[in-house]
């Protein structure tokens, strides 16, 4: 039986659409497809028989953008997205969509609702152009989109239909007299002391070592360091201090504006001053650094030089450094129980990397893109991968063979990948979450309403049993994990996209990571508490160890900040 129709985001149905009997995909040695290309009439296609709906997309000159549309069995004058191979049969009917954004907006009290249409292709720029035309305003007028009371950034892929109000933007002269707590906040700054020990490099710690052209030294170096031989992963070797109770934490001023719409500006007060928490500067990649991950008492780094730098937690120091891969380095994953990290990089492969003798010990092949996340189950044993190929693969730890291949997992790149529970949940540059069974690894459920624009992250909390995403409209949202709903949306919350998220040991507090070169300091209430500056370029990556926050950032440096502060 078919499933319940639903009416797609593209203005037309989506549904699974059960294949004929005895003419799957292996009926013959090629099919005849009628095809209609855009602005065009239907021609018949003779192509060989498609192993996957990519193939059949390459063979028939579909360009990344278009969609394939194709009618129902039953009810022809239907026409549905063709999301699997299954769908299709010899002789089918196929039609080249160009899909168009359509959004419809009102400008108080003239204008009530008037539509504004675009294709692949447009900038954001030239649609703020067209929606400054439709709302009749002059050449080069300023203007500020809003849903309800929040103001909305605007993106290429804002969901169709979406309804905004056209506000002109009117600049308004700064006030004279600074408030009372402005003035609190900069006699605070005025009275830190003078002289402070640099954040370069602690009390009582030495230089990394590094070669003549700045680049860290050879890894031969670290096979006699104490923290990685012989029991360096063991139990007691782990230092990681907790973070004192919530209630433990010293009371930080709030701003009148603190009960403030969700995603509103920081306020100045709020603005730690630059290197105010940095207590150390991790150096040596010569590249942007994209990825971080900690195990034991070390971290790993990974960056655009292709290599990974290993890092001593407890005097953070360098170690050593694996080479291997011939491609940025994107995501890191480690196990302490397996022993095990694992790193995916642009030249689509994924490394399984020995925490013993830190050499390769398995090269996983079968991405066709490059390898955005990565993540190690270790209850299912198994280790699971997005890439740009827009699939999730799920490898077997014990053999390395590929348990599941989910090709077309989503509609763009896999940027996220996490768990909670049985579940894993992975975010994607379509701007969705799916939420995988893990036993089937089947669709649980995709959340709704999507991100405007990618998902770059996800944070999990089990504590609250809560999960964030962060995406590249600049907002980050709150899912309760039981139901699987949205129960909050912080709009704007940074100037460019949130690149980063990540949950305090504590899980009490959440950190952001934009391209905007900040780190943000959230409450449970999506409050901003705090703004982490210093970083002269995108912030790429979080973790947080103990009462400190590493941060990875394009600059070519890991920043360490202390945050017992916050709880």
């Amino acid at each position: 039986a078919c499933r319940a129709l639903r009416r797609g985001r593209f203005g037309c149905t989506t549904a699974q659409v059960p294949p004929a009997l005895g003419l799957g995909p292996m009926a013959g040695e090629s099919w005849r497809l009628l095809v209609q290309y855009p602005n065009r009439e239907p021609v018949h296609r003779d192509v060989p028989v498609p192993q996957t709906l990519e193939d059949l997309r390459t063979v028939l000159g579909v360009e990344r953008g278009q969609i394939l549309l194709t009618k129902h069995e039953h009810y022809p004058d239907q026409q549905y997205i063709v999301e699997h191979l299954d769908q299709l049969r010899d002789g089918a009917f196929l039609r080249i969509h160009i899909p168009r954004r359509r959004i419809d907006i009102s400008v108080p009290p003239d204008v009530k609702k008037k539509a504004v249409m675009w294709y692949p292709g447009a900038t954001v720029e030239q649609i703020e152009r067209a929606i400054a035309k439709a709302a009749g305003f002059p050449v080069g007028t300023q203007i500020e989109l809003r849903d309800r009371d929040a103001t909305v950034v605007l993106s290429t892929t804002i969901p169709n239909d979406t309804h905004l109000e056209v506000v002109p933007v009117v600049e308004r002269r700064p006030q004279t007299a600074p408030s009372s707590r402005t003035q609190l906040g900069q006699q605070q700054q005025q009275q830190q002391p003078q002289q402070r020990r640099s954040p370069l490099t602690p009390v009582g710690s030495k230089a990394s070592p590094v070669t003549a052209d700045g680049r860290p030294g050879k890894m031969q170096t670290s096979l006699s360091h104490p923290s990685v031989l012989n029991g360096a992963l063991s139990n007691s070797s782990v230092r990681r201090e907790r973070s004192p109770q919530r209630g433990m934490s010293p009371t930080r001023p709030r701003s009148p504006a603190g009960n403030a719409s969700v995603g509103s500006t920081t306020p100045a007060v709020h603005q730690s001053a630059p290197e105010e928490h940095c207590v150390h500067i991790l150096s040596g990649h010569t590249g942007f650094i994209f990825c971080l991950c900690a195990v034991g008492d070390i971290i790993f780094t990974g960056s655009q030089d292709s290599n990974i730098i290993i890092w001593d937690l407890n005097n953070l120091q360098y170690i050593g450094t694996l080479p291997g891969h011939r491609g940025f380095v994107k995501c890191l994953h480690a196990s302490f129980a397996k022993k095990i990290l694992c790193s995916g990089a642009q030249d689509k492969t994924i490394r399984v990397w020995s925490l013993d003798s830190f050499s390769t010990q398995k090269t996983l092949l079968g991405h066709t893109g490059c390898v955005n996340a990565v993540l190690i189950l270790e209850s299912l044993d198994v280790i699971v991968s997005g890439a740009d190929d827009r699939s999730i693969r799920v490898w077997n730890l014990s053999n390395y063979e590929v348990l599941a291949s989910l090709e077309q997992a989503h509609l763009g790149g896999v940027f996220a990948l996490d768990r909670f529970g049985s579940s894993v949940v992975s975010g994607a540059r379509d701007r969705s979450l799916k939420v995988w069974d893990t036993a089937s690894w089947h669709v649980q459920k995709t959340l709704h309403p999507p991100h405007y624009d990618g998902v770059m992250s996800i944070a999990v909390t089990s504590k609250h049993g809560k999960l964030y995403s962060g995406s590249r409209d600049r907002s980050i949202k709150e899912w309760d994990v039981p139901s699987l709903t949205n129960t909050m949306h912080a709009l704007h919350v940074h100037g460019d996209w949130v690149q980063s998220l990540c949950m305090s040991i504590s899980e009490d507090v959440l950190f952001s990571a934009s391209r905007d070169s900040t780190v943000k300091v959230w409450d449970g209430d999506l409050q901003c508490q705090d703004v982490l500056q210093g970083h002269k370029a995108p912030v790429s990556a979080l973790e947080a160890v103990g009462n400190r926050l590493f941060s990875a950032s394009h600059d070519r440096t890991v920043r360490v900040w202390r945050i017992d502060q916050y709880g």
